[in-house]
């Protein structure tokens, strides 16, 4: 399996997807070795100039068959562009492990499928399963060498990016190209699939929906009260982008204050749109009940999620987003936008059109308002998320190695 992140190496949903598929495979009896990049910190880059292996391999748990992770010496990272590679690359340039990258994002790419050819040679695997874009050339070409089946699994496609709006073209070439030569595309919800068909002229022969499930998280809440200060908090998490939607966020919190005005609104994470949306806060004045918490850690977002009185997840174009989960887990009530995947099998929730602020503002009032609505959603949704297991998803992933291999 090879994939771009793996906790505690990771900076987003696919990561922790990653994870839970990875074990629960290994679960039911399926042996899985996961080759990732991982960009290395000040003691790894020492082990790497001592002419130290550049692989490591560790056992992830105990089961019959072992979940082994192979970290290759790479800079890509999750989401990260040809800009944000440059400036990682540029921290090294005094360092002699730079020349263990490329010169650039395309480069590097091109070097890490080479890297996981030699990662693979000692290993016997039946199939090869590669996750988002950047390991599909590595997929591509490992398939190749072998003659072993290749499924790729797209969780987000260029065009989610950006909104909807347009695609980098090289990222899309290869995007394209890994749907093009997969015996099987594993698409984590319908909407991405529609998206390979009209986008990528996928053949819908080979297309299968395979959602995702919950998240492992504790169920305790925190009262959070040295941030909430005695205010109903609701909860924005993600990436600070035009994909996340942030901005329409903003704007039904505006409307919110002018009834509700003792509510806080967190803004937890990262993203290009931070500065903007602190300012376009400022500017609407109502700067002094936000709080932005920035980059989380899982266990920050143990007690961010548990704290929330209100998740709101209004993302422009979502191919899943697992995110409302672990709202959920902590019996937070959510309101998602009806252009997430996850709307397609969330039942307990609040869904609203990314666009529409004044539903949004409404739908918030309401969970904060009224008691009986809030628990409903809350008690049912946990409950939702408890049943949510990764079972099903990691089954129905057999059962497509199963399709490839015969």
């Amino acid at each position: 399996m090879l994939g771009w992140e793996f906790p505690p190496f990771f900076a987003g949903g696919a990561g922790m997807v990653c994870k839970e598929l990875s074990e629960a495979l290994n679960n039911l009896g399926v042996q899985v070795t996961f080759i990732m990049p991982h960009g290395p910190d000040e003691e790894e880059l020492q082990m790497v100039n001592s002419k130290k292996s550049l692989l490591k391999i560790k056992v992830a748990n105990n089961s019959t068959k072992e979940l082994k992770i192979k970290q290759i010496y790479s800079l890509l990272k999750p989401y990260g562009s040809f800009e944000q590679y440059s400036k990682e690359l540029k921290k090294l340039l005094k360092n002699p492990a730079k020349e263990l990258y490329g010169k650039d994002l395309k480069s590097e790419v091109e070097r890490f499928s080479y890297l996981v050819l030699e990662a693979a040679k000692d290993e016997e695997f039946d199939v090869i399963h590669a996750h988002d874009w950047v390991t599909f050339l590595a997929g591509v070409r490992l398939k190749e060498m072998t003659g072993k089946p290749l499924v790729i699994h797209v969780h987000i496609t260029e065009f989610d990016k950006t909104g909807g709006d347009h695609a980098d073209p090289y990222i899309y070439s290869i995007e394209k190209l890994g749907i093009e030569k997969a015996d099987r595309v594993i698409c984590v919800s319908n909407k991405v699939k529609q998206r390979c068909e009209i986008s990528y002229y996928a053949d819908p022969s080979k297309l299968r929906v395979v959602h995702n499930a919950a998240i492992t998280m504790d169920e305790k809440v925190y009262d959070w009260q040295e941030i909430k200060q005695n205010k109903k908090m609701v909860l924005f998490a993600g990436r600070i982008t035009l994909q996340k939607g942030p901005e329409y966020f903003v704007d039904a919190a505006k409307l919110v204050l002018e009834k509700e005005p003792n509510t806080l609104f967190c803004v937890a994470g990262t993203g290009d749109m931070l500065p903007k949306m602190i300012e376009k806060t400022k500017q609407l004045g109502i700067h002094k009940n936000f709080y932005f918490h920035g980059f989380y850690t899982r266990q920050e977002a143990e007690k961010i999620f548990g704290a929330a009185d209100v998740f709101v997840m209004p993302s422009v174009s979502e191919p899943f987003g697992i995110v409302p989960f672990e709202a959920q887990i902590k019996k937070t009530p959510t309101i998602i936008s009806k252009q997430s995947g996850i709307s397609e099998i969330l039942e307990h929730t609040l869904q609203v059109d990314f666009w529409d602020v004044k539903e949004m503002a409404n739908k918030i009032i309401g969970l904060l308002h009224y008691e009986p609505l809030h628990k409903e959603i809350s008690v049912q949704g946990h409950l939702e998320a408890k049943n949510s297991t990764w079972i099903k998803p990691a089954q129905q992933c057999i059962n497509i190695y199963e399709e490839v291999i015969q």
